[in-house]
């Protein structure tokens, strides 16, 4: 990469880190492009090189936060053998929420922003290598279980939504059960998650 390709990317992960700590602070709708710019000290011109408005900016970044959670996830859990389709989400699926409760504000800003268009765009899509990474893994998953299913797609937006809606009030507040709890609950939803959309032959 030549220093110009590094002043931009540098720019880019200025502008990145930024609107991140705003919005995790502020919220999207209180923070303006103005204020992303002059916490990232740059004029207000240099922010539309990068990104069509604050919008696109918060796509970006949960694009990137939750591509940065599935590495991690896939990276620990690459250590481990597995016996079937459902013990390897499960495992996944702690190793998110763990790290999500030491990362509270993360927990906050992915919980409040990802919708089923965004949710696609950054998991589904291949909006960049890590979601790309992770679309195959979970394509590969899916073949190398043998089985059939009618929708997996819709399959592991379910799973996603139900660690996302139930984790926030418990990890945030303790409410209305503690965080183990609520782990050994979701163990016994997502199996049933994944057998509802499963094709029986």
């Amino acid at each position: 990469m030549g220093r110009l390709d590094e002043k931009k990317k540098k720019k880019r992960e200025d502008l990145l880190h930024a609107a991140y700590e705003l919005f995790t602070s502020k919220g999207v709708f209180d923070t303006s492009i103005s204020d992303i710019v002059k916490k990232a000290n740059m004029a207000k011109g240099t922010f539309y090189l990068y990104f069509k408005d604050k919008y696109d900016i918060r796509i970006t970044l949960i694009t990137e936060k939750a591509g940065e959670l599935f590495s991690i996830a896939y990276e620990q859990m690459n250590r481990k053998t597995f016996s079937s389709l459902e013990d390897t989400v499960i495992c996944v699926s702690d190793i998110i929420i763990d790290h999500l409760n030491q990362n509270k504000s993360l927990l906050e800003f992915i919980s409040k922003n990802l919708q089923w268009g965004v949710f696609h765009k950054v998991l589904l899509e291949g909006e960049n290598e890590v979601s790309k990474s992770f679309y195959d893994w979970y394509t590969e998953l899916i073949a190398s279980s043998g089985r059939k299913f009618k929708n997996h797609e819709l399959m592991i937006y379910m799973i996603v939504e139900l660690i996302n809606s139930t984790c926030y009030n418990v990890i945030l507040h303790g409410v209305p059960v503690g965080l183990e709890e609520l782990k050994e609950e979701l163990h016994q939803l997502i199996p049933a998650i994944i057998k509802s959309q499963e094709i029986m032959e």
